[in-house]
């Protein structure tokens, strides 16, 4: 959510604040005064510059998919953001899913469930994660999920995802904005993805602006609609399902309206909508409001996104109250690169097949 223009002007001063000790930081890392650690296998990293919503996890499940297709045994490593547990975590073994989102976080198991065969692993520390990758997963290749500024871990492949949708140029730190850090750290990044491009809008203006910090002409991809599956049996719903009745839609992820535009171009009719903060952790509390809702908006189902129904799974008890209300959905999204996908699979293939 923005920050709303009076807050903002009060808390510039704490942004400056926090982009110097950033910038610190990555001085720190730049002049070698803080220790990279070697993970032994090639390390491909995705991350954002910004909060949150700007599409990073459905570009590691296709970049992690390319891997795998050419012969490679990933393994993918998070952090797994408000996770209750702490330390190393195997969420998956590549075999069996050994966590779910209390324990493991909603983004690594959304993962984890997608990709099937692919270990996942979170830690705060992602060096400690790669160990357990390396040594007893056998992973020849490490994706970092969120690793742009999480850089003790050395990586041989740099990818920035940047929203297209958001003027960085207009956007401040935090805590006034959402961005993590300056501008100037776009040099970091090997390679740039513009995610979320609308076909229709034309050319990225700003991205004019920001020529002198990228490695060259970004990758531009779009998120598309994968499908749907119901929470009650876990089997694929054809789409034909959500036409017949108004929906309510409900999420907790950084990008709501996107969420509801994927619905909105697949002809879904939303008869109301609520949004929770990213990653919220669902209560009982919330399922009430949802069934009230449900009742005085007149819709017939309800539609959450894949990263909300993994967090309502883990809650056995919440799920069947959701469920005794009416059938639910969640909806699946992959990326579809645009522009420039020679070039990411040839950057990808580099990655993978050295050695650090």
């Amino acid at each position: 959510m923005s920050v709303a223009a009076p807050m903002r002007k009060l808390l510039l001063p704490f942004s400056w604040l926090y982009g110097l000790a950033v910038m610190a930081r990555n001085r720190a890392f730049d002049e070698g005064w803080f220790r990279q650690e070697s993970a032994g296998v090639p390390v491909l990293s995705v991350g954002n510059i910004t909060t949150g919503g700007t599409g990073k996890t459905p570009l590691v499940e296709y970049l992690v998919r390319h891997l795998v297709a050419s012969g490679k045994h990933p393994a993918i490593l998070s952090r797994g953001y408000r996770r209750s547990s702490t330390g190393v975590v195997v969420v998956s073994d590549g075999k069996t899913l050994q966590s779910d989102a209390s324990t493991g976080g909603d983004e690594p198991v959304q993962m984890a469930r997608k990709l099937g065969t692919v270990p996942v692993v979170v830690a705060e520390r992602r060096s400690a994660a790669a160990r357990v990758a390396v040594r007893d997963l056998h992973a020849d290749v490490l994706v970092l999920d969120d690793g742009f500024q999480h850089r003790s871990l050395k990586r041989d492949l740099n990818i920035l995802v940047i929203d297209a949708r958001r003027d960085l140029t207009r956007e401040p730190l935090l805590p006034a904005g959402h961005r993590r850090e300056p501008l100037s750290a776009i040099r970091r990044a090997d390679m740039v993805v513009l995610s979320k491009m609308d076909p229709t809008a034309g050319p990225v203006r700003w991205m004019d602006s920001l020529a002198r910090y990228l490695p060259g002409p970004p990758v531009t991809s779009r998120i598309c609609p994968a499908g749907f599956y119901r929470l009650s049996d876990q089997e694929e719903a054809s789409v034909s399902e959500l036409l017949e009745d108004p929906v309510l839609a409900f999420s907790g992820i950084a990008d709501h309206e996107g969420f509801l535009q994927t619905l909105q171009s697949l002809g879904v009719t939303i008869a109301e909508d609520i949004r929770f903060r990213d990653h919220h952790a669902y209560q009982r509390s919330d399922v009430l409001r949802l069934k009230e809702a449900l009742r005085s908006s007149g819709a017939a189902l309800l539609v959450t996104t894949e990263k909300d129904a993994v967090r309502i799974e883990a809650e056995p008890q919440l799920k069947d109250l959701l469920l005794d209300s009416a059938p639910v959905y969640a909806a699946r999204v992959e990326v579809e690169i645009v522009a420039g996908s020679d070039r990411l699979r040839s950057a990808l293939d580099a990655c993978a097949g050295g050695a650090q």
